[in-house]
């Protein structure tokens, strides 16, 4: 019984996918589009720049290193979102719901500080509640 358990157990961590285990989805690039419902996805490292992703559902998601240059995230929901290391040069975050963020510092680059959402401000590469 004991090695029919673990063998069970052993097939199981094989199937499944290693994003599962961070609570992250792996997500179809075709879905990067304004709009568009990217909650929990990991997109760490992805190169997002010029991306339109205004109105994005995108709490939750994994955007650690992702390149958001000139991205539009104009009123997308950023709610615990992942920007460590995240390159936000030029990036439009007007109306983006930033809460509960997970980590808003260590940016590569900070938006300008006319494209922030009302009340945040970008010191030292940190993105932070005025």
């Amino acid at each position: 019984m004991k090695k029919a358990l673990a063998i069970a157990g052993i097939l199981a961590l094989t199937i499944t996918p290693t994003a599962s285990f961070a609570g992250h989805k792996n997500c179809d690039e075709r879905k990067i589009r304004p709009m568009s419902d990217l909650d929990h996805c990991n997109l760490e490292n992805a190169n997002l720049d010029n991306a339109r992703l205004s109105e994005a559902k995108l709490s939750n998601t994994n955007l650690r290193g992702a390149n958001l240059k000139n991205a539009d995230l104009r009123g997308a929901n950023l709610k615990n979102a992942n920007l460590l290391r995240a390159n936000l040069k030029n990036a439009n975050l007007r109306n983006a719901k930033l809460t509960g963020g997970i980590n808003y510092s260590r940016l590569k680059s900070c938006p300008k500080p006319s494209t922030l959402p009302e009340g945040w401000v970008c010191e030292n590469n940190s993105l932070i509640q005025d």
